[in-house]
């Protein structure tokens, strides 16, 4: 998809209120869908990942813990058994620890907003019922018809600014695609660029439907630049909370 397709897509018509009847119904849907209510009793999740990118197979494990409407997330990287790479938010900052590090660095700015930016939105610890009750600001943008099906188009405005559209299924009511303007690995190269992240393989566990894969291409050349999928899920799992914690 083009540029120039993704800016026609997205000026789908003026934006509707988040107190719309429209949208309720579909959040709502959405809720039910994703199951809201097992997800919300939910303290801390723990997800097992391979980690696919050009010239690169990975192993990870990601670590995501409630603290009021934010949370603390970790992810460390392992190529077989061995850390090459962790970073995680610890509320207010994000740190890095390379492979060789004897002690972990502050992450910049990009690299910081990018993983509070993951955890805050729809997935991990909350669904797009949430996102007003946590500050943020949703809105309905219409319909977007993408191999025959009309998806609702739902914007997502978190409240330092960054923006997301979600394409969600007429149907199941799921999110199935994703969009916005970012770094995919600030700390590395810092140049943003429009990505879409499509979900798929929905499984159930404790309640809570997610996917179990997803695909992030790079809009402008169609080339896929990531692939993840969840090898194991672990539910309120008794992880050290010092490994979210400010070093």
């Amino acid at each position: 998809m083009t540029y120039a397709a993704l800016a026609a897509t997205l000026a789908l018509g003026a934006a509707q209120p988040a107190h719309d009847s429209t949208l309720d119904r579909l959040l709502a849907c959405h809720d039910r869908a994703v199951g809201g209510p097992a997800l919300r009793a939910l303290q801390r999740v723990e997800y097992d990942l391979s980690i696919e990118e050009p010239g690169m197979s990975l192993r990870g494990r990601y670590r995501a813990a409630r603290s009021g409407t934010g949370g603390r997330m970790r992810i460390d990287v392992y190529a077989d058994s061995t850390r090459v790479y962790s970073e995680w938010w610890d509320g207010r900052q994000a740190w890095q620890l390379p492979q060789d590090a004897t002690e972990p660095l502050a992450s910049k700015v990009d690299g910081s907003e990018a993983l509070r930016h993951g955890l805050e939105q729809p997935g991990h610890l909350w669904t797009l019922a949430d996102m007003a009750r946590n500050g943020h600001t949703v809105a309905l943008e219409g319909r977007d018809t993408i191999g025959g099906v009309a998806y609702h188009v739902v914007k997502l405005t978190l409240a330092d600014g960054f923006t997301s559209w979600f394409w969600v299924s007429p149907s199941s009511c799921r999110i199935e695609r994703s969009r916005n303007f970012r770094a995919f690995h600030p700390d590395q190269d810092a140049t943003r660029k429009w990505t879409e992240t499509r979900f798929d393989d929905f499984r159930a566990a404790g309640g809570v439907t997610r996917p179990y894969r997803d695909r992030t291409v790079d809009v402008a050349t169609g080339r896929t630049i990531g692939t993840n999928r969840i090898l194991a899920v672990r539910l309120d799992p008794p992880f050290d909370p010092d490994s979210l914690a400010a070093p």
